[in-house]
């Protein structure tokens, strides 16, 4: 069965929508510890749904800028900073708290999407990042390859990404 050509990312209440085009670079459960202190921000917002898995990690599904965009409800978009010089916005869309993605750097091709929030069915965890931020006394999930930093294969698919966004494919 092949990876559905399109997939939506939408709030919990369906008033914010992300169209999401092929496939994802890759998609992992980051534990660095601004995703970890991002999540649980976020989290803490009246209603706002559960963010952080068992392990304190993230799971995000990470798309190319070129082949993600709001097709519902931007002007509910919230962004929320861990400081005020962070170039790194989480956004929440606010009818409902839901935590839909994260703006990162300029300089970076790719944007990291909260992975609950995707329908049909996100694609499958492929492995855990950023694992030696994980808080004394939480139990690592052994459901996945685990690596303390960011592995090369990461660090590839990245790089390939955006060769293949500057040749046009």
């Amino acid at each position: 069965m092949s990876e559905p050509l399109s997939r939506v990312a939408r709030c919990a209440c369906g008033k914010v929508e992300f169209e999401l085009s092929g496939a994802p670079l890759i998609s992992v459960v980051c534990h660095c510890d601004d995703c970890q202190a991002g999540s649980a921000m976020i989290e803490a917002l009246p209603g706002a749904p559960k963010v952080l898995d068992a392990g304190a990690g993230t799971p995000y599904a990470l798309y190319r800028n070129d082949r993600l965009h709001c097709t519902k409800g931007d002007e509910l978009l919230e962004g929320y900073s861990l400081k005020p010089a962070s170039t790194t916005r989480r956004m929440v869309a606010r009818c409902c708290n839901s935590a839909m993605l994260a703006r990162l750097d300029p300089i970076l091709h790719w944007t990291p999407i909260y992975r609950d929030r995707i329908v049909p069915p996100a694609a499958p965890l492929e492995m855990r990042i950023q694992t030696r931020f994980v808080p004394a006394g939480v139990s690592l999930p052994t459901d996945l390859r685990a690596h303390g930093g960011i592995p090369l294969t990461f660090v590839v698919r990245m790089v390939a990404a955006r060769l293949a966004m500057l040749l046009g494919r």
